[in-house]
């Protein structure tokens, strides 16, 4: 109790913020600005995205949720990109009820780096120590009225799902930096949609990395709870981009299909660019996309703006705001045939999609839309992206999709790459039994949770060992037969949350 009093008076600092309150992440190469709404955000000084030499990339990004329910009505959570008017609103829900915390006490984005934490992880112990605020207040564990857990953290020694850094518990990040964000569609009102609010807590997770292999992408991880009382047969998810390369809106737009990406080129024959080609996308990394589209800044009653909650609906399923189906050839409005992709670089016999020649430059606005999934109530899905950059002296188009593919074999060596089903979010308990366990015996693994994302043998002092498979028959795992007797750590990682367990290993 005295460590939530104190984390509420720290929050009670950012009351006065009218507007969500945003952080700054970077790689080598890139800048990013994430809201405490969850949104990638631009401010009056610096795009969204923009690389290390000051260039804009992105104006800002967004992603729209929508569902329809049991009676027929509309659900969406949109946001404005040219205005800033959306409708999430920072903070978590409660479990029942549907009622939102109070905004302004939770109008924060949460920094949090590898360094931050060995440093914590090596001086936890000394009695003179005092955790940083970047520690000190992560938003690991809340509790009753709302969910136990927030943050991802290793519950190191209690194995008790509250955050206690002063007992060597610490947040569990799987990149170098992130910075994360908590925030709700109930809170307030659906001025932009006119819809109906879902019902979702987000939590927002930008990862950056140090190597060089990933200096030109930011990885971002949307995790989706369904906090309502309702069961979404059809619910949808795009991520919505506000393109912004250089200083004027005269960008191409277009969609690499094979690696399942919406992208935005720079006019090559404006000068600032000295003819290179300059590219900034948007890719799917662990769920399959729908459709891609778009929409321009203007009236038009076809590829305009959408002013409805049917127009927006319409346009995460990849028909104009009119529900007229997109079709291909001249700008997607008068051409022939059915599509499913805007401007595609190159033909997709299977839907019958070919680039469109005649595309002009100009502001349009991308939709990357996922496949329509079912999200039952207490349910939770995550959605993974990359925002990358790509930079060359040539002008082919390969270069996207090549680029997009280096940087998903990457990441797949990092153990980031993982295909994901809806997630029920229930009390973690995990329990290891016999514990001592001979060695050369099967290890039974007891839960009443999520599916695991990953099993970890480690030491005492952390370091892997190897990783470990769960046999879905019996529940159990295989330990390797070459392995001394001692004491070591079973790493258990779910959506929410990290469990350390000791296992003793006996001859």
């Amino acid at each position: 109790m005295k460590r939530l009093a104190a984390y509420l008076f720290l929050l009670s600092s950012f009351a006065a913020y009218s507007q969500p309150a945003t952080g700054r992440i970077q790689t080598s190469n890139l800048v990013l600005r994430l809201g405490s709404d969850g949104f990638v955000k631009d401010s009056a000084k610096s795009a969204a995205i923009k690389n290390t030499n000051g260039m804009a990339l992105l104006q800002n990004a967004s992603v729209w949720m929508s569902a329809t329910d049991s009676a027929g009505m509309n659900r969406l959570a949109v946001q404005d990109l040219f205005n800033g008017i959306g409708e999430f609103w920072s903070g978590p829900m409660t479990l029942s009820n549907e009622q939102a915390a109070n905004s302004t006490q939770w109008n924060k984005v949460y920094s949090m780096s590898k360094s931050d934490i060995k440093f914590h992880n090596d001086n936890y112990k000394n009695q003179s120590y005092v955790a940083s605020p970047r520690i000190g207040y992560w938003p690991g564990s809340l509790g009753f009225p709302y969910t136990q857990v927030l943050a991802p953290f290793v519950d190191l020694e209690n194995n008790n799902r509250v955050y206690e850094p002063s007992k060597g518990d610490y947040p569990y990040i799987e990149s170098d930096a992130v910075l994360f964000s908590i925030s709700n569609d109930v809170f307030g009102s659906h001025s932009v949609s006119r819809g109906l609010p879902l019902g979702i807590e987000l939590h927002t997770t930008v990862m950056s990395f140090d190597e060089p292999a990933l200096k030109n992408c930011f990885m971002v991880r949307y995790a989706v709870f369904n906090r309502s009382n309702r069961n979404y047969t059809n619910f949808r998810f795009s991520p919505v981009l506000n393109f912004g390369i250089g200083g004027l809106e005269n960008e191409y737009i277009g969609t690499e299909i094979g690696a399942q990406a919406i992208y935005s080129i720079n006019d090559t024959s404006e000068a600032t660019f000295s003819k290179k080609l300059v590219s900034l996308g948007c890719m799917a990394l662990n769920k399959h996309i729908a459709s891609s589209m778009y929409f321009e800044n203007n009236a038009d009653p076809i590829n305009g703006l959408p002013d409805s909650a049917q127009h927006f609906m319409n346009l995460m399923q990849g028909k104009w705001k009119n529900g007229k189906g997109l079709n291909y050839g001249s700008n997607g409005v008068d051409g022939s045939g059915t599509a499913r992709y805007v401007y595609p670089d190159t033909t997709d016999f299977t839907h019958s999609n070919m680039r469109w020649l005649d595309q002009v430059p100009g502001k349009k606005i991308g939709l990357l839309n996922f496949d329509s999934i079912e999200l039952k109530r207490g349910e939770a899905t995550y959605y993974d992206v990359a925002f990358f950059y790509v930079e060359e002296n040539f002008k082919s188009f390969k270069q996207i999709g090549e680029n997009c593919l280096r940087i998903k074999q990457v990441l797949n060596t990092k153990n980031l790459l993982k295909i994901d089903q809806n997630t029920p979010q229930k009390a973690p308990i995990l329990t290891l039994f016999p514990n001592p366990l001979k060695i050369g015996d099967k290890l039974k693994v007891q839960t009443v949770l999520e599916s695991p994302d990953c099993i970890t043998l480690m030491d005492m002092n952390g370091r892997e060992i190897c990783k470990l498979d769960l046999d879905d028959s019996d529940k159990s795992i295989i330990l390797p037969p070459d392995l001394n007797a001692g004491v070591y750590m079973i790493e258990y990682k779910t959506l929410n949350i990290v469990h350390v367990h000791k296992l003793i290993l006996t001859h």
